[in-house]
């Protein structure tokens, strides 16, 4: 393997720039998506169970959102409000 595929693997900076595979995302970004896209899948159980099209949206949205934002803190405060808002829209 030449030297950049190396570092599309690798997850690095220029690696973001030629497109990588990981493009560009870190360990704790790649893990925080990966917990707020179980919640979105358990949002979306539950809102097809119950016809609460909030539930669904959120959950929908938890599952993609980590394709368009990169960046660890990023994706948390994203997938933060994300699976929030079901439960503030049901107090107001």
């Amino acid at each position: 393997m030449d030297e950049s595929a190396l570092s599309g693997l690798a997850g690095t900076a220029s690696a973001a720039k030629a497109g990588g595979l990981l493009s560009g995302m870190t360990a704790g970004s790649l893990i925080a998506g990966l917990f707020f896209s179980l919640v979105g899948l358990v949002y979306l159980k539950q809102g097809r169970a119950s016809a609460d099209v909030t539930r669904i949206a959120c959950g929908v949205g938890l599952l993609c959102y980590t394709l368009f934002v990169s960046g660890t803190l990023y994706t948390v405060l994203v997938g933060a409000v994300l699976a929030a808002l079901p439960f503030v829209l049901d107090r107001f």
